[in-house]
């Protein structure tokens, strides 16, 4: 694991709470990010449409479990929450979850999956490192299973440490543009892929959807 994937898990251990409450703040002040939130449902409505609701949904990276809520909301009943932070793991039982501890980098996946999520969390990987997580997602999906995830594009900007004065800590982040990220995924050996660009209160992010094929 790197060096920076490894400093950016022990800022959300040490400042995360810092973190959810800079999420819980914007969410009821902040109206790009309510009208973030609100794509982010609809966008995983879309995602998921032509899933049964007995779908294997696992969540590499849930934090606050804000999207594990969303899924539920859609009739979802077999969901797997996890994170690799101690931190994000406690608060995420405290609502009510059964998360476990999972780091994409290093561990293998419990069981295969219908769907795999995995938002903001490849931002925070080395592109060697992020290539082989979606290497690992895909083996890990079922035949015909989706891998729904995103990363950030920032123009002129390959990768940075940035410091966010309301976490009071920086982060490494890798920024992709969108052939090399579809490259990426092709080589990893999804066929169907479809990537969006968003814009957002925070950051430029490219939204992934690959399916494996059946």
């Amino acid at each position: 694991m790197s060096i920076e994937n490894d400093k950016t898990i022990e800022v959300y251990e040490q400042f995360g709470q810092n973190y959810l409450n800079r999420n819980k703040r914007d969410l009821e002040t902040n109206p790009r990010y309510q009208e973030d939130v609100r794509r982010r449902r609809e966008y995983l409505a879309n995602a998921t449409a032509s899933l049964p609701k007995d779908a294997k949904i696992f969540e590499v990276g849930s934090a606050s479990g804000q999207e594990i809520k969303t899924f539920q909301s859609l009739g979802f009943t077999n969901i797997t929450a996890s994170d690799v932070a101690d931190f994000f793991i406690k608060n995420l039982q405290k609502e009510g979850l059964s998360p476990i501890k999972f780091n994409l980098i290093t561990d293998e996946f419990p069981d295969s999956y219908d769907f795999i999520r995995c938002s903001a969390v490849l931002v925070h990987f080395k592109k060697d490192e992020a290539k082989a997580a979606i290497a690992k997602m895909f083996s890990a999906l079922n035949p015909g299973g989706i891998c729904s995830f995103s990363v950030k594009h920032k123009e002129g900007h390959a990768e940075e440490w940035q410091y966010d004065d309301q976490i009071g800590a920086e982060r490494y982040f890798s920024y992709w543009d969108k052939d090399e990220l579809e490259a990426c995924v092709r080589e990893c050996g999804f066929t169907d892929i479809d990537i969006e660009q968003q814009g957002g209160a925070r950051a430029c992010w490219l939204a992934c959807n690959a399916k494996k094929l059946a």
